[in-house]
């Protein structure tokens, strides 16, 4: 998927894209972008301006010389920058909007459950050292689709609460989102997760509530995979809710990838003028996952195979980054970046719909038994052949 400035060429064809039953002019009134008849005769108009600027990567007088040219309004650079200023939260409603109506496509299944992967990945203002906005998104690994969506500045922070959860749910998730309030909700809501960790991320417990010794369960372990019945403290004040008991999955890395993360640290920690904790350096040897599924259904090889896939949202990041240019922001303005956002990922929404999916549903293969898939039997993915479907 590539966008194309030929896209409002076919204005009509992009029209029909738009979520349906979405009142453009009701919804521009209702949120105050669309006050008032001038130089911008409609909302639909509206739109059109705000996905020539920041869809198609038009400066504001270039946006304004394309509308006067083609009939479409005439107004000047401050009067456009005016308008989309106060269109953001409306075009952040057509995004949203969007994104719903993707979600609605039926998805696969693995075990009776749906596979979900959040993350976040940040955007810069021109001439910004550090992030400026970040992009919250849930994908669906069934589908290769995002299902939800959300822009924050610099402050929001990246947490399980970012998705919201339907029963049957299993959310991926990296070690930003091990945070040990975030974790309760998402089984609340009849979700489970697995979410990578580090050493220090979490203050684990054993089940019976003593103090957690993560190192010395590393050094008993005497296979490459394993698992511990832990508990997390939550720290939470008043009557304390039952225990979060959960299970820390273990994998001992490869020589060549333990060696590598300590290189990594041991270049980071040179780059600050520090030295590495001794105990980070111990821990690079090793993956630990924290999950909240069932032993009896999932197998410690089975949630390792399954946080494998975590890695397909980077291919919808790097559509939306790479190939969208939602990484070439121009504008410094809040206001002003929030509508260019918006408007780039309307277009690369409905640029990548008219294209087709650029990256194929992950799927269980057709050996794959039904029961496998739809029951809550025992799943074991060594014997499950997971494909990209054609």
């Amino acid at each position: 998927m590539k966008i194309r400035p030929e896209i409002l060429d076919h204005w009509p064809e992009v029209r029909e894209r738009l979520p349906a039953g979405f009142d453009l002019e009701a919804t521009a009134r209702l949120r105050g972008a669309f006050t008032r008849v001038r130089e911008i005769k409609n909302a639909e108009t509206l739109l059109r301006l705000a996905l020539a600027y920041g869809g198609l990567g038009m400066s504001l007088r270039e946006t304004c010389a394309w509308a006067e040219a083609g009939g479409i309004a005439r107004l000047s650079d401050p009067s456009l920058l005016e308008r989309l200023c106060k269109a953001a939260p409306w075009l952040g409603d057509i995004v949203a909007t969007l994104i719903a109506e993707q979600a609605k496509v039926s998805a696969g299944r693995f075990a009776g459950h749906r596979l979900r992967v959040l993350d976040g990945t940040s955007i810069c203002h021109p001439g910004a050292d550090r992030t400026t906005w970040r992009l919250h998104v849930g994908y669906d690994l069934a589908t290769a689709q995002v299902d939800q969506l959300e822009l924050t500045d610099i402050h929001g922070a990246e947490n399980l609460q970012r998705l919201a959860y339907t029963p049957g749910d299993i959310v991926l998730a990296d070690r930003y989102y091990a945070r040990p309030r975030d974790l309760r909700p998402v089984i609340d809501a009849g979700a489970d997760f697995i979410v990578r960790t580090g050493w220090n991320s979490l203050r684990l417990l054993q089940t019976n509530g003593e103090p957690f010794d993560l190192f010395a369960a590393l050094a008993a372990q005497q296979e490459q995979e394993g698992e511990v019945q832990v508990r997390v403290h939550e720290g939470m004040t008043g009557t304390p809710p039952p225990p979060l008991a959960l299970r820390l999955i273990v994998r001992r890395k490869d020589p060549q990838q333990a060696q590598a993360e300590q290189e990594r640290l041991l270049k980071d920690a040179r780059k600050r003028g520090k030295k590495p904790d001794p105990r980070s350096l111990e821990a690079a040897k090793y993956i630990l996952l924290l999950t909240s599924l069932p032993t009896a259904t999932f197998a410690p090889a089975d949630i390792l195979a399954l946080y494998r896939f975590r890695w397909q949202i980077e291919l919808a990041f790097k559509r939306f980054k790479s190939l969208a240019g939602l990484d070439s922001l121009p504008a410094k303005k809040p206001e002003l970046a929030r509508a260019w956002l918006y408007a780039r990922l309307i277009v690369a929404i409905i640029a990548e719909q008219i294209a087709g999916k650029s990256s194929p549903p992950l799927r269980a293969a057709a050996t794959t038994p039904k029961t496998m898939r739809s029951s809550p039997r025992p799943l074991n993915l060594a014997h499950m052949t997971l494909t990209l479907s054609p």
